[in-house]
C-alpha cells in the first residue's frame, strides 16, 4: 500500500506482530477527510451548521479529530495491508498494542494478531474404513409397536379390592393416593399431596410407600415412617425421619390396546400391514442415519488424529468459553444454580480436547474444500429448503426466514457432507453386518 511501511514479525505459532508506519502525506489526507466530515455537523456561535471554517474546526475540535484520525488511519491501512500480504487473520484477535507520532507527523502503530494455522494436508483418499450395516428385524418392529401400545394405553378402574404384595412388581398397577407428611408435628407441604398418581413398580417410589400400601383398601388410611433421602434439596430435612399419613384413594390398571387393524387405523394407517411396513421403513432410515453418522465420525477422528499443528490462541480460548457456557446452561436447565456451577479438572481437560479437535477439523476441512474446489450451488441450497418445506408445508415464511438467518450454518453442513461423500467414494470400505441374529 502506497504511503505505508510494514514490518512483520513472527512472535509465536499463529501469532504475528505488525509495525505499520504511515507517511506524513498519507496521514495528512486522512486528517483532511476527518475535518471535512466534522465540518458537516460542527456547531460554533455565529456560524450555520456546515459553514464553520476549517481553521476554527481544527482549533476547537482537535481532541475529537485526533481520535477519529487515529481510527480512520488504522482502519484504512491495516485491512488493506492484511489483504495485500495475504495474511489469513483471526478477526477477534486483533489488538492494537501501541500508537505513536501523531503530533510529530510520523505516525506508527503496532498490532498483534492471530493467524490461521499453516500445515501440510495429509492424504484423505484411499482410507480403510469400516462401514456397519444394520437391517431391521422383527424384534425391532415388535419393540416399536409395543412403545406405540404403551403410548396409547389407558388407565381404568381396577376390580381389585386391595393392594397385594404381587402388585408391587407389576408394571400395570397404579394407585391414586393422598399423603400428608409431618416433621415434629409440622406439615411439610413440599412432601405432601392431596391427589397423587403413582406406579407401584416405579423404582423411584420409596420402599416405605410400597410396603405401606400392601394390604390397603380404597379409603383406608395408614401411618408410616419415611426417611428423607440424604441428597434432599433442603439440607435441614435430609436424612431425617418423618411421619406420613397415607390414604389409598383408588387402584387403577393400565390397559393396553390390542394390536389389530383398528389399532393401526387409530394411528392413521390403512391397516396393520401398512403399519408394520411403515415402522420397518422408519426404523431402517434411523439405522442408516445412525450408521452413516458413525462412519462420518470415523473419518473425522482419522483426520484429527493424522494432523498435528498449532492452533490460534484466541480462537481456542473463545471455543473453550462457548463450550463452558453450553455446559453451564445445561446445568441450570436441570435445576442447578449458576453460582454453584463449577467444572472439575477432568471436565476442563475434556472441554479443552474437544475445542482443539473442533478447531483443528475446521481448518482441515477448509483445506480439503479449497483443494477440491468444492462449492455450494444455489440449487443445493434450494434443495435443502425444499426438504424442510416438504415436512412443514404450512411454514414457508418461517423456513425462508430461518434460511436467511442461518445461511452460513446451512452452507457449512452441505460442504461437510460433500467432503464426507468425497472421502467415502475414494476409500476402501469394509462392510460389517451387525444385524442381530
Amino acid at each position: 500500500m502506497e504511503g505505508v511501511n510494514v514490518e512483520i514479525t513472527n512472535i509465536a505459532a499463529c501469532k504475528l506482530k505488525l509495525k505499520i508506519s504511515v507517511t506524513e502525506n498519507l496521514l495528512h489526507q486522512f486528517e483532511e477527510k476527518v475535518y471535512l466530515e466534522l465540518q458537516k455537523t460542527a456547531k460554533l456561535p455565529g456560524f450555520r451548521v456546515g459553514n464553520v471554517p476549517l481553521e476554527l474546526i481544527k482549533l476547537h475540535y482537535k481532541p475529537i479529530a485526533e481520535e477519529r484520525i487515529i481510527n480512520k488511519t488504522i482502519n484504512e491501512t491495516l485491512f488493506n495491508i492484511l489483504e495485500e500480504k495475504k495474511i489469513n487473520y483471526i478477526n477477534e484477535s486483533i489488538k492494537i498494542e501501541s500508537i505513536s507520532g501523531l503530533d510529530k507527523k510520523n505516525f506508527s502503530y503496532e498490532v498483534v494478531l492471530d493467524t490461521e494455522p499453516e500445515f501440510k494436508l495429509k492424504s484423505y483418499k484411499g482410507l480403510k474404513l469400516k462401514k456397519e450395516i444394520r437391517k431391521v428385524v422383527q424384534k425391532d418392529i415388535d419393540n416399536y409397536i409395543e412403545q406405540l401400545r404403551q403410548y396409547r394405553a389407558k388407565l381404568v378402574l381396577s376390580e381389585k379390592k386391595c393392594v397385594t404384595e404381587e402388585d408391587v412388581n407389576k408394571d400395570n398397577i397404579f394407585c391414586v393416593i393422598k399423603y400428608i407428611t409431618t416433621y415434629n408435628g409440622k406439615k411439610l407441604s413440599q412432601l405432601s399431596s392431596e391427589n397423587a398418581l403413582i406406579q407401584l413398580s416405579d423404582p423411584q417410589l420409596p420402599k416405605e410407600f410400597k410396603e405401606g400400601l400392601i394390604g390397603m383398601s380404597r379409603g383406608e388410611t395408614k401411618k408410616i415412617v419415611f426417611t428423607i433421602p440424604a441428597n434432599f434439596s433442603d439440607p435441614q430435612l435430609a436424612s431425617q425421619q418423618v411421619d406420613v399419613s397415607l390414604t389409598l384413594i383408588d387402584i387403577k390398571e393400565k390397559q393396553l390396546p390390542v394390536v389389530n387393524d383398528e389399532f393401526a387405523k387409530d394411528l392413521g394407517y390403512k391397516d396393520l400391514n401398512d403399519l408394520y411396513n411403515s415402522v420397518k421403513e422408519l426404523l431402517q432410515q434411523q439405522f442408516d442415519k445412525e450408521l452413516k453418522d458413525k462412519l462420518q465420525q470415523q473419518i473425522l477422528d482419522y483426520l484429527a488424529n493424522e494432523h498435528n499443528f498449532p492452533l490460534p490462541e484466541t480462537e481456542l480460548k473463545n471455543k473453550q468459553q462457548q463450550l463452558i457456557d453450553s455446559w453451564k446452561q445445561t446445568y441450570i436447565s436441570y435445576g442447578g444454580k449458576e453460582e454453584d456451577f463449577q467444572l472439575t479438572q477432568e471436565q476442563q481437560n475434556l472441554i479443552l480436547q474437544r475445542a482443539q479437535k473442533e478447531i483443528k477439523l475446521k481448518y482441515i476441512l477448509k483445506k480439503i474444500i479449497q483443494q477440491e474446489n468444492i462449492q455450494v450451488t444455489k440449487e443445493e441450497l434450494e434443495k435443502e429448503k425444499g426438504k424442510l418445506l416438504t415436512l412443514n408445508p404450512q411454514k414457508e415464511k418461517s423456513i425462508n426466514e430461518y434460511f436467511e438467518k442461518n445461511i452460513d450454518f446451512i452452507t457449512s453442513n452441505i460442504l461437510l457432507n460433500r467432503v464426507i461423500d468425497l472421502i467415502i467414494a475414494n476409500s476402501k470400505i469394509k462392510e460389517v453386518d451387525i444385524t442381530p441374529k
